[in-house]
């Protein structure tokens, strides 16, 4: 499998939205005045495939902090200290249609594989609805199988465009043994 393949899901309001209550000790909060070095420490800790830089947060969000402050979510320890974040987006022109957009999730690797990703994921999907969303996506990489399979177990299903989409989720299915991959196995 090409390890940078581009994969993409779904999530339609007709499903039920999950709720995840967070572990004692982790709170949940939106965007404030400055987080953006918040940000960029989670992603630099989180993330060791893409390359961000101090300028990525301005280029994906923009500066509007009233849509951020409503948007972008952070989850705490017990400290204060912003651990992970995501964000209820949106794109207006996904597949020529306006689509909520779970957008930038990621949690510091210190903190990984607690379950707290499903409490922002149930946070930021609760305010996509909020918001007027009546679908979502979510975008990640083949190479991802914990984020892949976090999302299968969550709700999300693949989002499947042209053959070369399939051909990419028959590979991942052939990797991850998950039942919403069993009809992508040949």
């Amino acid at each position: 499998m090409n390890e940078f393949s581009e994969v993409f899901f779904k999530w339609k309001a007709s499903r039920a939205l999950p709720v995840c209550e967070l572990p004692d000790g982790y709170s949940l909060r939106t965007y404030r005045h400055m987080d953006e070095e918040n940000w960029f420490s989670i992603y630099r800790a989180a993330d060791q495939h893409n390359r961000v830089y101090s300028s990525t947060f301005r280029e994906y969000f923009g500066a509007n902090t009233d849509e951020l402050s409503q948007r972008q979510f952070y989850l705490c320890n017990d400290g204060g200290e912003a651990i992970g974040t995501a964000t209820a987006w949106f794109n207006d022109d996904y597949h020529g249609e306006r689509w909520g957009r779970v957008h930038w999730v990621a949690i510091k690797p210190e903190y990984q594989g607690r379950g707290l990703a499903k409490s922002l994921l149930s946070a930021v999907l609760h305010k996509l609805e909020e918001c007027g969303h009546d679908k979502s996506y979510l975008r990640t990489y083949s190479m991802r199988e914990k984020a892949i399979q976090l999302y299968l177990g969550f709700g999300f299903e693949p989002h499947i465009s042209n053959d070369k989409d399939l051909v990419i989720w028959q590979q991942i299915a052939k990797e991850i043994s998950h039942p919403e991959l069993a009809s992508y196995r040949k």
